[in-house]
């Protein structure tokens, strides 16, 4: 493990790593400022809406029922990513989605059936 002070040091003598530092916090900025969005503007429901919706470029594949996250993604995943405190909040409002029809849980994974209902949240 590398302590705190020469990590900075290091960081400050190496131009590429401070480069590569700089981008790495942007990024986890940006991040951050979108998900605060999301929470902002359309409360718990639209940060997981927008949450899902996110998850359809990063790791969506199309299939005959929808597109389904083709990854297991736990209420507690979604909870950290969304900053909501717990998964019972998580748990409410995916089950309201299994309700509408916008969302099934298939084999622990996520299977959108209606995109469209969650993009606006994403935008």
């Amino acid at each position: 493990m590398v302590g705190r002070e020469d990590f900075s040091r290091a960081v400050k003598q190496d131009e590429k790593l401070k480069e590569y530092v700089v981008a790495y916090y942007r990024e986890n900025l940006q991040r951050a400022l979108y998900r605060q969005k999301c929470m902002t503007m359309n409360g718990k429901s639209g940060a997981i809406y927008a949450f899902l919706y996110n998850l359809i470029s990063l790791f969506g594949k199309e299939i005959k029922e929808g597109i389904l996250i083709d990854i297991q993604v736990t209420n507690d995943d979604i909870a950290g990513f969304c900053g909501i405190s717990t998964r019972n909040s998580v748990n409410r409002i995916l089950r309201g989605l299994r309700e509408e029809n916008v969302i099934r849980i298939v084999d622990n994974k996520i299977l959108i059936l209606n995109a469209d209902y969650l993009k606006p949240y994403a935008d």
